[in-house]
């Protein structure tokens, strides 16, 4: 026989619950804190790519909702100047454009995996980021001449 719980029942009784734990096949009624939906965003595993001296940040901003036409300067200063301490910026263009896209070119691999390591889930602006491997003929298929 079961209890009403899904439990057996033993010489004619329920067996008696510890304190702290809740019963098997019962939905909790614990309250669940309220995350906004704005700052909690599924993101879908996207692969990182081989490393090279090129990376692409994603979702760094949304076009849609910049005032300022010149937006893509403060976001060029600030990403310039966080992921020089990984290793020397080449290169670096924000797209205005974009769904939050800033492409940056390293001077060696090293400094690249660095910054992908350190940026890469991080939070920028609330908006969480993504920083994947770029190969080099991409890069330069996108910006001719300007490496």
């Amino acid at each position: 026989l079961s209890g009403s719980l899904g439990a057996p029942i033993v010489n004619g009784s329920a067996p008696t619950a510890l304190p702290g734990v809740l019963p098997i096949n019962v939905p909790a009624t614990l309250p669940v804190p309220f995350l906004p939906t704005q700052i909690v965003s599924p993101v879908a595993a996207e692969p990182i790519g081989n490393p090279s001296e090129c990376l692409l940040l994603k979702n760094m901003f949304d076009p849609a909702t910049e005032a300022d036409p010149e937006f893509d300067l403060d976001i060029k200063d600030d990403v310039e100047e966080e992921c020089s301490n990984y290793g020397r910026v080449k290169h670096i263009y924000v797209d205005k454009n974009s769904a939050g896209y800033v492409y940056l070119r390293f001077d060696s691999v090293e400094g690249a995996a660095r910054a992908q390591q350190a940026m890469h889930k991080r939070w920028f602006a609330r908006r969480l980021i993504s920083a994947i491997f770029l190969q080099p003929y991409e890069y330069d298929a996108k910006f001719k001449g300007a490496v």
